[in-house]
């Protein structure tokens, strides 16, 4: 089986506590798919200009990650720029040029479209989010991202894709926007019942995650150990972990869900621990597994 990722290919300045880089490779899909390339196929949808690095494909390729939908345009790929002041906070945008990526109109290879599949929309506009799912014949699971970029500004349009949504991975900033209530409690509840998300997945950081869903809920520790350099991609890692994981699950429920986050916890926590997708390149199965069986042991699964 395979998973198809929709969203950005990118350039990224970051500047951190420990250091900055100018230039690197990033994006959603790229974190998302190389975080999943370790236990399954995936498909990027995405757009970059030409001075997209060539090698970078020829990364991606390797590791059984197709390039089919990855259109390369005349023009400059998507560039961001953020400095983190702390850890425990959000990074400052310092820029952010759209580029290639402000006409992006996503369309679905056809060699992308086979049963049993999973659709996993990053974070774009819900718009395309919509117009994606229209495409795509019905896939196994639709898995979806946001911020609160789209929750403020295209609210309309995100609950109307949500509803066809099954597992939703949002933080705990985003869903307090969405589900406008005071209380955690509260937007919890109108995230399950009234958007009827039938999995919601709540990313808190160095608080690990939480699942959620009309009946229960169940926290997973992050991996406590982390020796953090650049945050970026850890959210889109994560996702691209987790879902790799349930696409080798024969059931998607519950249980397999809790595994794959500890799975997605694991994975998710050697991506902070260097700049970009350096660790991402360089990660040796063998380590992640490793550090899956000491969160296994922390979380008690």
């Amino acid at each position: 089986m395979s998973i198809t990722v929709v969203g950005s290919s990118a350039f990224d300045d970051i500047e951190t506590p420990r250091g900055s880089r100018k230039g690197i490779v990033g994006g959603s899909c790229i974190y998302f798919s190389l975080a999943a390339s370790f236990k399954t196929k995936s498909n990027i949808v995405s757009v970059v200009g030409k001075d997209f690095p060539r090698k970078t494909f020829k990364i991606l390729n390797d590791r059984s990650i197709s390039t089919d939908g990855l259109i390369e345009q005349e023009g400059k790929t998507f560039s961001w720029g953020g400095k983190y002041n702390s850890f425990s906070e959000d990074p400052v945008t310092n820029f952010t040029n759209l580029n290639v990526f402000e006409s992006f109109s996503p369309s679905i290879p056809e060699s992308y479209k086979e049963s049993n599949s999973i659709l996993f929309l990053a974070n774009i506009d819900p718009v395309l989010q919509n117009k994606v799912v229209n495409l795509y014949h019905r896939p196994r699971i639709i898995g979806l991202d946001t911020m609160n970029f789209w929750i403020q500004s295209k609210r309309k349009s995100l609950i109307k894709v949500l509803k066809r949504v099954d597992i939703l991975t949002i933080n705990e900033l985003e869903l307090r926007l969405l589900g406008r209530k005071k209380s955690l409690n509260d937007c919890l509840n109108v995230v399950t019942n009234e958007l009827g998300i039938k999995y919601l997945i709540v990313k808190r950081g160095s608080g690990g995650s939480l699942l959620v869903t009309k009946k229960a809920f169940h926290w997973i520790p992050s991996y406590p150990f982390c020796d953090v350099v650049d945050p970026t991609g850890a959210g889109d890692s994560y996702a691209g972990a987790l879902f790799s994981s349930l696409d080798s699950s024969a059931t998607i429920n519950t249980k397999s869900i809790i595994e794959s986050m500890v799975y997605a916890s694991a994975l998710s926590s050697f991506t902070i621990e260097k700049f970009g997708v350096e660790n991402l390149i360089n990660l040796k199965k063998k380590d992640i597994l490793r550090r899956e069986r000491e969160l296994r042991k922390i979380a008690r699964v």
